[in-house]
């Protein structure tokens, strides 16, 4: 009997963890779809010619928690979005990755003065 609670323990354990690339790969996807939003929303209210010829965004902070601290959130990514062609300014957003969800959870978006410090 024993073993047989044992045995489901691990597969529940395991059954609720999810590999890190699989969430890296959601990450991917999620992004490149806010990215098309934001290109989307900003054509519509300025043109196409307030946006640079390939907008971007890069990946400032990727963290993966462990243990007690990875109980509801398992990963934090930090992401700046650059897609104003003549206006130094950028928008930072910030997401987390639900455990119970299996998703990705935008919670913060800020807009920032300045360009991209990457050429």
């Amino acid at each position: 009997m024993r073993f047989a609670i044992l045995f489901l323990s691990i597969l529940v354990l395991l059954g609720c963890s999810e590999r890190t690339d699989r969430i890296e790969q959601k990450l991917e996807s999620y992004l490149q779809e806010d990215l098309k939003f934001m290109v989307a929303q900003t054509m519509r209210a300025s043109g196409k010619e307030a946006l640079k010829d390939e907008p971007y965004y890069r990946v400032k902070d990727f963290r993966l928690f462990e243990g007690a601290a990875a109980e509801v959130y398992s990963a934090y990514a930090e992401v700046d979005f650059f897609i104003y062609k003549d206006i130094a300014m950028y928008e930072r957003r910030k997401y987390r990755y639900d455990v119970s969800a299996r998703q990705w959870d935008r919670y913060l978006k800020d807009l920032h003065f300045g360009r991209d410090s990457l050429p």
